[in-house]
């Protein structure tokens, strides 16, 4: 589980310019790991989710991760392709002792920032309603 999520391979390097960048597959593909201290609510992050794959599903290569849901001790394993996503499963333990929400993005032409943009929108959602 721990390398399934490290995110170093994901992280960006802002001092290293002149190397290989190895999120960078070509000049549409990207990967970005996705780091939420605070749990998040599983309903409106389900509704996230299908948002995203409702609007950018065929640009979601891939998308893995493990998330700290609201009122639950344990974490919730994600994994999607595009359309596709298989049932969340509650896995028995934090892997690392990390209880932050981790969720890598493979996407096609899909900005980090259009999908932190989606999440935080949801979040001003709830905030609004509670």
């Amino acid at each position: 589980m721990q390398r399934w999520l490290r995110d170093e391979a994901y992280a960006d390097d802002e001092h290293h310019h002149h190397h290989h960048d190895v999120n960078r597959h070509d000049d549409s593909i990207r990967a970005y790991c996705l780091r939420y201290d605070e749990p998040l609510p599983w309903e409106p992050f389900v509704g996230w989710i299908r948002t995203l794959i409702a609007t950018h599903g065929e640009k979601l290569l891939r998308i893995k991760g493990i998330v700290n849901v609201a009122g639950q001790d344990k974490p919730i394993a994600i994994h999607g392709v595009q359309h596709l996503f298989h049932d969340p499963a509650r896995l028995p333990d934090w892997p690392d002792g990390d209880t932050r929400s981790r969720i890598v993005f493979i996407t096609r032409d899909l900005p980090r920032e259009t999908v932190e943009r989606m999440l935080e929108d949801m979040k001003a959602g709830m905030a609004k309603e509670s």
